[in-house]
């Protein structure tokens, strides 16, 4: 019998044994930890990060297209054309030109005016380039709302909001009572539109000038140009007028260039 062997078995406290024991586990699981760490860690380091896909940049010239499911002033202008296609350089397609207030203005199935008041002017335009421009053109020749009871309903529907509009809804009452003289209409009546040119365009704002040419006292032909501008307002292109007593502004041609565009081109 080994009596030494013995002898320090008796020596060592009873703890000793289940402490031993539970420092081996504990290193166990800790070094289990720490591997389950590093691996995670690499596993995530190694997976590629997630692709988010960009939108393509928009072509130079072009305007972002309003969002689908617009609220427009007119239930027609849903059926129209908002792609996002600059006018400033090619004049858009126009399917006739029919006559409205003093002469004839363009009507498109593709950009408007849709939309027909009882005074003969049409509304309801596309959301677009194309439709600032078609709108202008119909403004410039059809929208006086000095003629009658039913074209002064037109102020609300195709003038924009505010002073001038309220100045320019007392003046046109004015001529309608009589107080007031108005144009006779017949220089605007004998105008044609030959073209136009693109001041600017956002999807809330544009202007353009008009060319028309007319026949002059001594027989020839003059050119003049008239400033058209527009807002986006309650769902449609409005007439922003100058003035309080004018709608738009008219100048002498002064041989500055624009694209062709009217009725007999």
């Amino acid at each position: 019998m080994d009596t030494n062997n013995n002898d320090a078995a008796r020596a060592r406290p009873r703890w000793v044994g289940p402490a031993l024991i539970a420092l081996v586990l504990t290193l166990v699981a800790v070094a289990g930890w720490t591997i389950r760490n590093l691996t995670s860690t690499d596993d995530q380091q190694a997976a590629p990060a997630a692709s988010v896909p960009v939108a393509p940049p928009a072509e130079a010239g072009e305007t972002a297209a309003p969002a689908a499911g617009e609220d427009f002033a007119w239930d027609c202008q849903a059926d129209l054309n908002t792609d996002a296609v600059s006018v400033a350089d090619e004049a858009p397609p126009v399917q006739e030109w029919v006559a409205a207030g003093y002469t004839v203005v363009p009507s498109s199935g593709e950009f408007g005016g849709c939309e027909r008041r009882d005074s003969g002017l049409r509304v309801g335009f596309a959301h677009s380039e194309a439709g600032a421009l078609m709108a202008a053109a119909t403004y410039a020749m059809s929208l006086d709302p000095s003629l009658s009871q039913d074209a002064a309903t037109d102020v609300e529907v195709a003038i924009a909001a505010g002073p001038d509009r309220e100045r320019l809804e007392e003046k046109a009452q004015r001529i309608r009572d009589g107080v007031e003289e108005g144009s006779d209409g017949s220089t605007t009546a004998s105008s044609t539109l030959i073209g136009y040119s693109q001041n600017h365009y956002t999807e809330e704002a544009a202007s353009y000038q008009l060319v028309y040419t007319f026949p002059a006292e001594n027989g020839l032909t003059q050119k003049a140009i008239a400033q058209a501008d527009l807002v986006w307002e309650d769902g449609d292109w409005k007439l922003d007028p100058a003035s309080g007593t004018k709608m738009m502004t008219v100048d002498q041609y002064q041989g500055q260039p624009y694209v062709q565009w009217g009725p007999k081109n």
